[in-house]
């Protein structure tokens, strides 16, 4: 007789708790059950490997619920250990915590039971056919991904920290340019308010800058000299420290994201030659997009990658009433994000989602509204051309018509 074993963790910051289920797999019959809380360490990872191997399945079905950092380290061991016969799994912690009330109703909670009602959710999702698809190891990019947007967004805080400063030192400067160039940044290191720059000889002020530079020194200085802003000290060291970030930010970003473009093109190198040919979709939404979506054959078809980025939508009805219908916005909003930007780009640079977007428009739809509909289009589109291995192909602009 066949054995089937559920193998369910509950990871906390300094133990995991296994709970070990070996059922039959006709009557459902729980064969033999073990639990056990161990170490997380390289000590409780043997211990477990040893106890693992005393039970005997055909196959393993191992549940995690995501738990952030605590369970990635398990999980990556758990995915080198390429075992055939074992199926891993990244469970729904609001889906198990929703299983287990469903089975009781007492608010007994401990380790013990917790790893126990993992493995019993999963013989649940098994019998019905709703497991999670099986983990695969592309979370590496999806961090360096997310660091990716953690960089961006503490480089935009910082840029609008240099304008409110600004604002005091030298408020003419901060209206005059909407982004500050590398040359601009350079000469408020040294001359951090429009006095330091006023009273500066011209020569000094040049000395400071790179020999090829776009900035018209003797404009910018008359500008300084009738400025409204003030000089002070404090806040002036303060501008000079938020430079110094932005300079550090923007180097960091750029490390972060070659590492990211080397790794997504090594991994997914057809994908990223389709990707990168539509036009619009350069190298930084092609590998935001690979390393958060991953393997597109993971996703049986478009509904279920749909689904994956939240762009899914639900409705609440009961009887005679009928809520609105509204995005799931499961998933990372990360993804969303790209997929909007991935949307905007289209509609910018192609005919066919330009052709998209009007149609929408002309239907009273918001513009934002058209976005995220056209975000889901993408999405589909993206699926489709990345599984079929195929390019995109624009409409064709309408050929002029011929005088007789």
């Amino acid at each position: 007789m066949q054995r089937q074993g559920f193998l369910g963790i509950d990871v906390s910051k300094d133990t995991f708790t296994v709970a070990f289920l070996i059922v039959a797999p006709l009557s459902g019959e729980i064969l033999h059950e073990h639990i056990e809380t161990l170490p997380y360490d390289r000590t409780g990872w043997h211990r477990f490997l040893t106890a693992w191997a005393a039970f005997h399945a055909d196959h393993w079905w191992v549940g995690l619920e995501a738990s952030g950092p605590y369970s990635a380290l398990l999980e990556a061991h758990l995915t080198r250990l390429d075992r055939p016969d074992v199926s891993l799994h990244r469970l729904s912690p609001s889906q198990v915590r929703d299983f287990a009330k469903s089975r009781s109703r007492r608010r007994t909670k401990t380790d013990r039971l917790d790893a126990r009602t993992i493995a019993l959710f999963l013989r649940q999702q098994l019998t019905v056919q709703a497991l999670p698809a099986p983990l695969q190891d592309h979370t590496p990019l999806r961090t360096l991904a997310h660091l990716d947007q953690h960089l961006a967004q503490e480089l935009t805080r910082t840029q609008n920290q240099v304008r409110q400063l600004l604002h005091f030192l030298f408020p003419e400067l901060e209206r005059a340019y909407a982004r500050f160039p590398k040359a601009l940044r350079t000469l408020l290191r040294h001359f951090p308010s429009a006095q330091a720059i006023a009273q500066a000889a011209p020569e000094a002020l040049a000395q400071v800058l790179p020999p090829r530079h776009r900035l018209d020194l003797a404009a910018l200085q008359a500008l300084a000299q009738t400025s409204f802003g003030l000089h002070d000290p404090t806040r002036t060291q303060a501008l000079q420290l938020l430079l110094d970030r932005w300079t550090l930010l923007d180097h960091l970003r750029a490390q972060c994201f070659a590492l990211l473009r080397q790794a997504v093109r090594r991994r997914y190198p057809q994908a990223w030659d389709i990707l990168t040919a539509i036009p619009g979709i350069g190298p930084r939404l092609a590998a935001l997009f690979l390393a958060l979506v991953g393997d597109l054959h993971r996703f049986p078809n478009p509904k279920a990658l749909v689904a994956y980025a939240g762009l899914d939508v639900t409705l609440y009805q009961s009887g005679r009433f009928q809520g609105r219908r509204r995005l799931s916005k499961r998933g990372d909003p990360l993804l969303r994000h790209v997929l909007y930007l991935m949307a905007v780009t289209l509609t910018r640079h192609t005919r066919r989602f330009a052709h998209a977007f009007t149609h929408h428009r002309q239907k009273g739809r918001a513009v934002r509204e058209t976005f995220v509909i056209l975000s889901r289009k993408a999405l589909v589109m993206c699926y489709h051309l990345l599984r079929r291995v195929i390019h995109f192909q624009d409409i064709p602009e309408p050929v002029p018509a011929q005088s007789l």
